[in-house]
């Protein structure tokens, strides 16, 4: 799947180590995923956990894929399961996990603490959580979505010079660089939303990935290492 402290984003959506790996038979759709599982459809009554900030990690949580669980301290294979299901290949995913769960140190990947994630994780610069957050905070991710939208076309395009650009405004901000991760994870938005498919992201499936919603747009390729490192 998709942190020094805080990412909270564990990219199972932001570090996807450079391995690639290929998936038999084609990455799921858009369709198939809402189909399956309906709670992460815009609208959808079940409400998101802010606790998880990675809004990768925060979307499968959603779905309902976790529920079994009796903790949010998840398997590793479940984690696995989950992210592949959403269209995350399973070598980066199982590496990214196993990252975690090594750093953590709690017999799984504590998906409600991945600010202890180790080399995966970032405390600064988050699109949705405050320097050293522990939860999305609403008035930081509203920021970043007005800023993108600024950035946004007359169509609602985005293209990646856009949400590196509010990434390293916000970096700034915060008298900081922007980690290996935090770049990581803004490649993943990218790739995952279909950037490298039509050349640019809706900023309306920005807006929803964000709320852990699913977005309109996904990629139709599986994320790999391959896929997230030609994000330029």
């Amino acid at each position: 799947m998709i942190i020094i402290k805080a990412s909270r984003c564990l990219v199972v959506f932001g570090f996807i180590v450079v391995l690639a790996a290929c998936e038999n038979g084609p990455a799921p759709t858009r369709g198939e995923i809402v189909e399956k599982y309906p709670s992460v459809e815009e609208g959808s009554l079940r409400a998101e956990n802010p606790e998880v900030l990675c809004p990768f990690v925060r979307m499968l949580e959603r779905s309902g894929l976790f529920d079994d669980e009796s903790t949010l301290i998840v398997p590793v294979s479940d984690v696995v399961n989950a992210a592949h299901e959403f269209g995350c290949a399973s070598l980066e995913c199982r590496t990214v996990a196993n990252i975690a769960e090594t750093a953590q140190a709690v017999g799984g990947v504590d998906i409600q603490n991945l600010h202890q994630a180790g080399s995966i994780a970032h405390a600064k610069c988050g699109l949705t959580f405050a320097a050293d957050g522990t939860q999305v905070d609403d008035a930081v991710r509203q920021a970043t979505l007005d800023r993108l939208f600024e950035l946004s076309d007359d169509d609602g395009h985005l293209v990646y010079n856009d949400i590196e650009t509010v990434k390293l405004e916000i970096c700034a901000e915060q008298g900081v660089d922007m980690s290996v991760s935090g770049g990581t994870e803004i490649k993943l938005i990218f790739a995952y939303l279909g950037g490298m498919d039509q050349g640019f992201v809706l900023y309306s499936d920005v807006e929803r990935l964000l709320h852990a919603e699913m977005p309109e747009t996904k990629t139709t390729s599986w994320v790999t290492g391959a896929l997230i490192t030609s994000v330029k």
